[in-house]
Formats: structure tokens, sequence, C-alpha cells
């Protein structure tokens, strides 16, 4: 089997998410059977630069690795989106000896989508943009989640300026990230929805979820 072993810093970002959280959900993806991300307490690279928690008050920048073990073809398939992800850092591969591990087996799913014509519903979600689910923002866990639970589509809109049930503003200030408005828009089969449905209430805390009918006039894949 193959050993791959990622060495990135925390601070490292593509797309404005970590990287380490990019090549954790790539593995993800193609089917690898298992992969952790580790922080470390100090470190250093090709740089020379040494990445560390230097104090309360700066930022911490320390070493993340992330490492899966899987057979060769597994690993082999995610190589070229987590060399596409790590522009800077070291990826190793290893081929290694398993003297112990649960067997399991790959599924290649392709998503082939029910074509959406007529009586539809619609599904919007108000939320703010601080608003987490497990660590990560939670409009990226929702689209997640309706992707795994194979939605037809799932669009996140960011707003300027809106407020809700509390009644405070939420808005984007000109020289820093605030809690503007966030609003996830999905359209699919009223079946689909209501599956939907027991996970939205779980993740979702504060905000507002709305249903409504549409009429599908056109949808293409």
């Amino acid at each position: 089997m193959k050993r791959l072993v990622v060495y990135v810093s925390e601070s490292e970002r593509h797309a404005g998410k970590p990287v380490w959280r990019e090549v954790l959900d790539a593995l993800r993806r193609h089917g690898v059977a298992g992969a952790t991300a580790t922080r470390g307490l100090m470190g250093f690279g090709h740089t020379g630069k040494l990445h560390e928690a230097l104090s309360p008050d700066a930022p911490p920048d320390l070493p993340v690795t992330v490492e899966a073990i899987d057979d060769a073809a597994a690993i082999d398939r995610a190589l070229p989106d987590v060399d596409a992800l790590v522009p800077e850092g070291l990826v190793a591969v290893h081929e290694v000896q398993v003297l112990k591990a649960k067997q399991h087996k790959h599924e290649e799913r392709s998503v082939q989508h029910q074509k959406l014509t007529g009586k539809a519903k619609m599904l919007r979600i108000h939320i703010g943009a601080n608003d987490t689910w497990e660590g990560e923002p939670l409009f990226d866990a929702l689209v997640k989640r309706f992707h795994q639970l194979d939605l037809a589509g799932a669009t996140v809109y960011r707003g300027i300026e809106g407020y809700g049930a509390s009644g405070r503003i939420h808005k984007r200030a000109v020289w820093r990230s605030e809690d503007e408005p966030i609003t996830v828009v999905i359209v699919d089969s009223a079946e689909k929805i209501e599956k939907a449905l027991p996970y939205i209430d779980q993740m979702i805390g504060h905000g507002m979820v709305a249903i409504s009918d549409v009429d599908v006039i056109l949808y293409k894949g």
C-alpha cells in the first residue's frame, strides 16, 4: 500500500479555505479509505521560516500534516488534486506494509440527477456568515450535505446587508469581514427537499428556512 503525507502551514489558504481542509476534502472525494490532519507544536520547511504559536496576541501559524494510507490506485487517483492544492509545502508518497487494517471497498458513484420538470419546491435558508457547524462555515457544511443527499443543486448568495429575528443589522464593513447575511437556495422535487429537512433542523441553530412551490421551466444537466 501507499502512504501519502502532506506538510503545509496552518495559515496557507486555497480559495479562502485552509489548504489542509481542502486536501482532506479532496481525499474524501476520491474515495481514499481515511485521512487525518494533525497540528504540530512547531516546525519549519524549505523557506526556513519557523512556524509556531508566537504569543496569545499573534495569530498562530503552526505546521499541519495530512496523512492517508490506502492502496496505490486510490492514492494515485487523488494525487493530481492534492498537487494542485499545495503550491507550497511538501507532498510525499511512501510504500508501506500494512500489518492490520479493516478491509474496505471503493465505490465509484456517478451522480445522475433526475430531470426536473413541472412542479417542484424551492428551499431558502437564511443564516449569517459567522454561523458554523462542527468548525466550518455553516453554509459550506450545508452545501456538502446537500451534495451528499444528491439534491439537484444548491447556490449560496452573500448579502450586502440585512436583519432577521434578532433585529440586529448584519452587514460587511469596508475594512473587515462582518457577519453579513447568507442565503442558500435549493430547487428540487418535494421528496428530495423533505429528505434534507431533518439535517437542516439539526444543523441550523439560528436563522430562517422557507419552502415555496415553483414551476421548473428549464433544467439542463
